[in-house]
Parts: structure tokens; C-alpha cells; sequence
């Protein structure tokens, strides 16, 4: 259920103009996480059926994202994730510490992502867990283009070997001030090439603004739709060997432009997902 809410009707958040020179400094490239309303979003409640998913949004006295929480109800299974962000004076992301449930059954409560600031850009995150016969580390390198555009993410694992081995990568492309595609591929180490396994791609957005802003955190977040200046109206997800699922998206908007609630009709199968914001 998260898929269908992070990438589908939570909005893409980021104004961003390619004529600019890219400052991270206070993660959020210079522009207010509240803008001049003073509004911050606390959560949003997605029921599809008898499922339901939460995300849940916590920040600090500067008003900056520090905690996203998820959590889904399916099938009569509750299931928490949840990542929290250790910032520095100036408001950079140095760490993540992450909790999810999938960890509990190695025992483990949580696992930490040190992230690599330099330059005005995040560089690395590298995620370390420790299962006690080994320890495990994930890192992601992240790649920007010529204007600051992140472009790709890439994936190496160590396998408590002691060194670093390719695994996967995502690609993303723009359309102005939003996302306009992800594209998720996996490493064959036998060819030494990519094979692509899902693209998420954001057709139209609607002309109204996104009710949070995080900047280039939302790729520290793991969660690069929330960059977005907009909200997506239309977008779909084409998994290897399964339909093209297909959103179409209807928002209404507060006295502040922000949504208030969302109406997504998924095909095949014409269900429905209803979303609704909630702000203080």
C-alpha cells in the first residue's frame, strides 16, 4: 500500500528552477518547508476497502522534516516503517535512523544511514545492519547532472565481505519543477549490465501547490516523488511481467491551495483509493 501512496497521491514537493545554482544548505534549497502560510502537514490517511495506510509527519523547531512514518493495514496485519532524521546546526541530514518491522525478525530494533554532505550536495548514504553473525552495509551514490538535477542512484552491497559489489540503480528524469519518471533496474553481474524491473512515470500533475516541502531530503527520505512542485493527476507503474497499472487522480484543495483530499481510480479492476490531508 505504501507504493500506492508515496508515489501516487502523496504530492511531488519541490520548487525547483534548472536556472538556479543548487544550495542544500538548509535542505530545502533556500525555500521555506511552510511557505507563507505558516501550514504543515501532519498526515495522510489512505483507505482502499478494508486496508488503510498512514503517513505521518513530525519536524523540528525549524520547521524540517525529521520523522516519516508509515503504516499499513492490510488484511487485518498492521505493519510500521518509520525513518528519522539527525540533522546538524545548518539543517543537513547527517544520519537516518530507520525502524521497520522486517527487522525485527533478525532482531534488530533499527538500522542507521550515514549520509555524505559535500559541496552543497548529498553524495553517499550508507546503511549498516548488524545481525550479529555478520555485518551487513548498503550504499547509494547519488549522481546529479550538470544544473543539480539528481539523475541516478546506484546501488552496491557488502555482503559481510569486505568489499562493495554493484546491485541495482534508479534513473529519474524531470519535466520542469516535477519528477517525470523512475526507472528501477538490477544489476547482472553474469552480462555486467542492467536489466529494467519497474518504471513509475508521472503523466500530468495538476497546477496547485504541494502541501510539503523538502527539497533534495526527499532523496534522503528515500522518497524522490516527494521533490515534486505539483500534484500528480495522472501516472502509472509498469512492473516486468505484470499490467500496466494506470492512477487518475481527482484532488479537492483548502483556502491555501493544498489538497485536502484525493480520489485515485486504479485500472485494470477500477478500485478506488481515497486520501485525506490533514494540516495544523
Amino acid at each position: 500500500m505504501r507504493i500506492l501512496i508515496v508515489l501516487c497521491l502523496v504530492p511531488a514537493l519541490f520548487l525547483f528552477s534548472c536556472q538556479k545554482e543548487v544550495d542544500l544548505s538548509n535542505g530545502s534549497n533556500g525555500i521555506s518547508i511552510t511557505g507563507s502560510d505558516n501550514e504543515l502537514l501532519q498526515k495522510i490517511v489512505s483507505k482502499s476497502g478494508s486496508d488503510s495506510s498512514s503517513l505521518i509527519f513530525e519536524y523540528n523547531t525549524s520547521d524540517e522534516l525529521v520523522l516519516l512514518r508509515t503504516i499499513d493495514v492490510s488484511g487485518g496485519a498492521t505493519a510500521v516503517s518509520e525513518e528519522r532524521a539527525v540533522r546538524n546546526a545548518q539543517g543537513i541530514i547527517e544520519r537516518l535512523i530507520i525502524k521497520d518491522d522486517q527487522y525485527k525478525q533478525f532482531g534488530v530494533d533499527s538500522v542507521i544511514t550515514i549520509v555524505q554532505y559535500s559541496a552543497g550536495k548529498y553524495m553517499f548514504k550508507v546503511t549498516t545492519i548488524d545481525v550479529g553473525i555478520g555485518v551487513f552495509k548498503d550504499s547509494v551514490a547519488i549522481v546529479y547532472d550538470p544544473v543539480g538535477n539528481v539523475i541516478s542512484e546506484r546501488m552496491y552491497d557488502d555482503l559481510a565481505l569486505g568489499s562493495y559489489d554493484e546491485t541495482a540503480k534508479i534513473d529519474f528524469t524531470y519535466d520542469d519543477s516535477n519528477i517525470a519518471t523512475i526507472k528501477q533496474y538490477v544489476f547482472n553481474t553474469r552480462t555486467s549490465s542492467y536489466s529494467l524491473r519497474e518504471t513509475f512515470s508521472y503523466e500530468q500533475y495538476d497546477n496547485q501547490r504541494s502541501p510539503l516541502t523538502i527539497g533534495y531530503d526527499a532523496f534522503v527520505f528515500n522518497s524522490p516523488s516527494l521533490y515534486s512542485s505539483n500534484n500528480p493527476t495522472r501516472n502509472s507503474i509498469a512492473s516486468q511481467g505484470a499490467p500496466v497499472l494506470t492512477y487518475a487522480t481527482t484532488y479537492t484543495y483548502n483556502p491555501l491551495s493544498k489538497p485536502s483530499t484525493a480520489v485515485a481510480i486504479i485500472q485494470p479492476g477500477n478500485s478506488t483509493v481515497t486520501s485525506t490531508y490533514y494540516y495544523q
